[in-house]
């Protein structure tokens, strides 16, 4: 059976005594440290959050930029290659202008000798008659 005298009494307080040491000696310094690693924690984390937004605002920004020097490209390339077909399409005109006046002076200097030739042919016309006539007839 239980007996209950002083020295239940005793080790109440004892015990009492024992929790209030501990307390002040051990559990309010390591709550107290682990409430500051809490609080470290969430600053790093805080910290952490923040840099990852820079980051990805960063990430953005160079994509942005990046589309936008492509495009800024691409209309160079094609503002080129645009030039370059009028370059290129003026200089076909002026070649075939010079080839135009090339075969027109070679139609005319080949008309004028044609018409001399012509001329020369028809001159001696009676005397390549006259040699066929003999030939024909038997002559020399």
């Amino acid at each position: 059976m239980l007996k209950f005298d002083v020295t239940l009494l005793v080790q109440i307080v004892e015990a009492l005594i024992l929790a209030v040491i501990l307390n002040a000696i051990l559990i309010k310094p390591v709550m107290s440290f682990l409430e500051e690693r809490r609080r470290q924690f969430k600053g790093i984390e805080a910290e952490i959050n923040d840099l990852l937004r820079q980051v990805e605002e960063g990430l953005k920004n160079y994509q942005e930029a990046l589309s936008s020097a492509r495009a800024e490209g691409i209309a160079k390339r094609e503002a080129l290659k645009e030039e370059a077909r009028r370059l290129e399409k003026e200089e076909i005109q002026k070649i075939t202008r010079e080839v135009e006046t090339l075969r027109k002076e070679w139609e005319a200097k080949f008309n004028v000798e044609f018409a001399k030739l012509r001329e020369s042919m028809l001159a001696q016309r009676e005397y390549f008659a006259g040699l066929i006539v003999e030939k024909l007839l038997g002559g020399k």
